[in-house]
C-alpha cells in the first residue's frame, strides 16, 4: 500500500506543496525557514510545543505554524495520527509587497472553536487536497493548487495575518554565504563556536556576520546553534541510553544545568521526564516518520468527514 505522503511544484510560481498523514510519536524538534505547516489532528491527543508555549490538541484540532518557528509535538497514547500540509511562504506573494510574507498568530482552534466555519473549510480544503492527490487523476493537480488558494484565502479573511520580512529573500550571493555558514554550523555544532569562527570561515567581518545571518535566517546566531545543538541532544535523548550529562556535553552545551534550562523552556519537563514517558517501539529518528497507508481506514473515514462541508457541526 502507498503511503500517504505527496509532494508538488509549480516552478513558474515558485510554489510547493506537500502533505503526508502520520502516527505521532517522540519529539521531533525543528523548522521551516520558508514554508507555512498545517497540523490538523486527526485522532487522539497531541502535545504541541512552538517557541515557549505549549498547546494540547484533541482530535479535528487545527494549527497553524509559522515560517522559521521552532516547533516539536508529542503524543502521550499510542495511534495519535495528523494530517500535515506544508506550503511555501511564495503562495501569498500575490497579495503582500515584495520582501514581505504574512504571518498568521490565531490559527489555532480550541474546544470552543473547533468547528467554527472557517476551522471546517480548512479541513475540507485539505481533505480536498488529499483526495485529489490519493486519486491521481488528469486534473489532480489543478484541484489540489485550486484548493490550496481557497485554504490561502480562508486563511487570509479570517486569521487577520500581519506582514513581516521575508527572510528567505535576499540576493544570491548573500544566500550562498549563508548556506555555507549553516553548513559550517552543521559540521561543527558539538564544538565551541562564536562569531568570530564564522568570521574567520566566510572571511567576513563579526558584525557583518551577525547582521547576515539574523536579517537571512530570522533569529540570530547563537539561537540557531542552540536549536540545532538541542534537535540533535532530543534526538540521543530518545534514541540511546546515554546518560543526560553526556548527551547535553556531546552536543555541545556547555553542561547538564543549560540542557536542562533550555529543555524546561521549550517542552516544559525535564529530559528525564520526557525520557520516562517514551514508549518501546515509538521512538524513530529525526529523519524518519511513521507515515500511514493512503488507503488507511480512518484516515479515509476522516477525510470523508471533513468532505462534507454543509453538514458541519456549527459552534454557537
Amino acid at each position: 500500500m502507498e503511503q500517504a505522503y505527496f509532494e508538488m511544484q509549480w516552478p513558474r510560481d515558485n510554489l510547493s506543496l506537500s502533505g503526508f498523514a502520520h502516527e505521532i510519536m517522540n519529539y521531533r524538534y525543528h523548522w521551516h525557514p520558508s514554508e507555512y505547516e498545517l497540523n490538523i489532528l486527526l485522532h487522539g491527543s497531541q502535545e504541541f510545543c512552538i517557541g515557549t508555549q505549549t498547546h494540547i490538541l484533541e482530535e479535528d484540532d487545527v494549527l497553524l505554524i509559522n515560517p522559521g518557528t521552532g516547533h516539536a509535538s508529542f503524543a502521550p497514547q499510542a495511534n495519535t495520527r495528523a494530517l500535515v500540509v506544508h506550503f511555501s511562504t511564495s503562495a501569498f506573494k500575490p497579495f503582500v509587497k515584495k520582501g514581505l510574507i504574512y504571518r498568521f498568530d490565531s490559527c489555532l482552534s480550541v474546544p470552543a472553536t473547533r468547528y467554527n466555519p472557517c476551522y471546517s473549510r480548512i479541513r475540507f480544503y485539505a481533505g480536498q487536497i488529499f483526495q485529489a492527490i490519493s486519486e491521481n487523476g488528469p486534473y489532480s493537480k489543478l484541484t489540489a493548487k485550486a484548493s490550496l488558494e481557497l485554504l490561502l484565502v480562508t486563511l487570509c479573511t479570517a486569521f487577520d495575518p500581519h506582514m513581516v520580512k521575508n527572510l528567505d529573500e535576499e540576493d544570491i550571493e548573500h544566500q550562498e554565504t549563508v548556506r555555507r555558514l549553516i553548513g559550517y554550523i552543521e559540521k561543527h555544532y558539538k564544538e565551541k563556536i562564536s562569531l568570530e569562527d564564522l568570521a574567520r570561515f566566510s572571511q567576513y567581518n563579526r558584525t557583518y556576520v551577525s547582521t547576515l545571518f539574523k536579517n537571512t535566517i530570522g533569529i540570530n546566531f547563537h539561537e540557531y546553534l542552540t536549536r540545532v545543538r538541542f534537535q540533535n541532544a532530543l534526538l540521543e535523548l530518545s534514541t540511546t541510553s546515554k546518560n543526560l550529562t553526556e548527551i547535553a556535553i556531546g552536543n555541545g552545551f556547555p553542561d547538564l544545568k543549560s540542557f536542562n534550562a533550555r529543555f524546561r523552556e521549550t517542552l516544559h519537563r525535564t529530559p528525564s521526564e520526557y525520557r520516562s514517558q517514551l514508549s518501546p517501539g515509538r521512538v524513530f529518528n529525526d529523519k524518519s516518520r511513521n507515515f500511514i497507508s493512503s488507503e488507511d481506514s480512518f484516515l479515509q473515514k476522516k477525510l470523508g468527514e471533513y468532505l462534507r462541508l454543509p453538514d458541519c457541526k456549527a459552534a454557537h
